[in-house]
């Protein structure tokens, strides 16, 4: 059964002229409430977010489609699976006002396009495509049963997931298996539960990591202008000090509310940036022979915290460049970038806001001097599948990439922390669990790992409470939850490969 006619089993109308209409039913077959399609949302091939007003109604979207090819995402829970954003993208070509001049049936176009994507994979020796295949060839004989038909599709997505995260791990183990050992890559995590949590916290961060990220918020270390402390970064650097572990400050510039301090705001833009490059200066100056990566600036692509352009926030990440290799010419700096998904473009950008992708290309076409791409990929809701293309995606900048943070839970809980995090979209399974963390941490790790423009990998924090909610791997005394155990095993057998 083609697009087409799984269309016209769904009933749906024509649509009017310069609108796109998909539709869409959840897994019992009901048409998707409006609460759940607020996150629909449309994204170029390079991932970048196309800006879109929906017109959302039970089970329908209807938007102005763009002049570029495009895939369609939506959180879907798909039993069997779990809940994630998938995706809908014509067999990898993209949609186009022309090729959806009927409405689309959401449901056929996901389970289809996935298999596609498996199969491009190099996954179609899974057995599990073969069960995705002829479930999509089933939904044919369930033609004027929209329930049913919706049932089939849900059926073999939830095994086309499954098969292209298979696909892309056990890839990635031959990948690692073909390269050997990578003696310098590094193992990291923030440190900044040291000298709290004492000696016990120091030994199971020893015992995994080699690199190890300390606190430079301006907010903490020079809350009254001109009164600078370093108290906390002393207090660690006390204990990394007789270790081996590389060390890397963060972040020198960051434009976000919580930790720019009052006595910043409210000043001209060339203030502004004498005042933070002098900072920055400073800093690596003073620990240049304890300190050789820092996160020179920000998240300078999203938080604007002083409603800088976007030629501003370009002009202020070179001077943080610049402040940094003036400090110390052998610094290692890393430009750092939070919610790789640039999922907060979807329905259009606030000041100085842009894509992290177009950001990077503004700073590489500005010639901007520095040492490595910084990502961050706390959960997202994306399938490890998704989450290797958008790896890939930064590949071609030329630059090392590092993952300075990464986060997901091990537990579910309902609402959310100060930070606004939350444990919804559950990876695999209903809910949260340790197990499901382990599984994540190994599976992602190994995809990261394999790819050899890509050096560094940071969890973010060791121990509960955490960031992400239940998002550390040790819980709040200390004690290993299993995606700690299976990564500790995973670092050790590939040093001693």
């Amino acid at each position: 059964m083609n697009r087409r006619e799984f269309a016209f089993t769904l009933g749906a109308a024509a649509q009017p002229g310069g609108q796109a209409i998909c539709t869409a039913l959840d897994h019992r077959g009901e048409p998707v409430a409006v609460e759940d399609l607020r996150r629909v949302h449309l994204c170029d091939l390079l991932l970048r977010p196309i800006p879109m007003q929906p017109e959302i109604t039970p089970g329908q979207v209807r938007f102005r489609p763009p002049d570029q090819p495009f895939r369609i995402g939506l959180p879907m829970v798909v039993p069997g699976f779990g809940h994630v954003i998938v995706y809908a993208d014509n067999r990898g070509k993209g949609y186009t006002a022309r090729s959806i001049a009927e409405p689309l049936p959401l449901n056929f176009e996901l389970a289809a396009d996935r298999l596609a994507t498996v199969r491009r994979l190099g996954g179609e020796s899974n057995r599990r495509v073969e069960r995705a295949a002829a479930l999509l060839e089933k939904a044919g004989a369930a033609r004027g049963n929209p329930r049913a038909l919706a049932a089939l599709c849900f059926e073999s997505l939830a095994e086309s997931l499954w098969a292209g995260e298979e696909t892309v791990v056990e890839r990635a183990r031959a990948a690692i298996a073909r390269q050997g050992a990578r003696p310098g890559f590094l193992f990291g995590c923030n440190s900044f539960g040291y000298p709290r949590l004492g000696r016990p916290y120091a030994e199971r961060f020893e015992a995994v990591f080699n690199f190890a990220t300390l606190p430079f918020y301006l907010t903490s270390t020079q809350r009254v202008q001109g009164q600078i402390n370093y108290a906390a970064v002393e207090k660690i650097l006390s204990w990394l000090g007789g270790t081996r572990i590389v060390t890397k400050g963060h972040p020198l510039v960051w434009f976000y509310p919580r930790t720019t301090p009052d006595w910043l705001h409210n000043k001209p833009y060339a203030e502004a940036r004498r005042l933070t490059t002098e900072y920055a200066r400073q800093s690596v100056a003073r620990y240049r022979h304890q300190i050789h990566a820092w996160d020179v600036i920000n998240e300078a692509h999203l938080q604007n915290a002083l409603g800088f352009s976007i030629e501003q926030q370009l002009d202020m990440t070179r001077a943080a460049c610049e402040a940094a290799r003036q400090a110390d010419p052998t610094c290692f700096r890393v430009v750092n970038c939070c919610c790789t998904w640039s999922d907060y473009m979807a329905r259009g950008a606030k000041t100085g806001q842009q894509s992290v992708y177009d950001y990077l290309k503004m700073v590489r076409d500005a010639r901007i001097d520095f040492e490595a791409i910084g990502l961050q990929y706390y959960y997202s809701g994306r399938d490890l599948v998704e989450m290797e293309r958008s790896i890939e995606t930064f590949r071609d900048f030329g630059k090392p990439l590092h993952l300075t943070e990464l986060g997901l839970p091990s537990a579910s809980q309902e609402g959310t922390t100060v930070h606004g995090q939350t444990t919804r979209y559950p990876w695999h399974g209903e809910t949260w669990t340790e197990t499901a963390q382990a599984d994540w941490v190994e599976q992602f790790y190994t995809i990261a790992f394999s790819k050899p423009y890509l050096e560094a990998i940071t969890w973010w924090d060791l121990s509960d409470p955490a960031f992400i909610p239940q998002g550390g791997l040790l819980r709040p005394d200390l004690t290993p939850k299993e995606s700690y155990t299976r990564l500790a095993a995973l670092v050790a057998r590939w040093r001693q490969m």
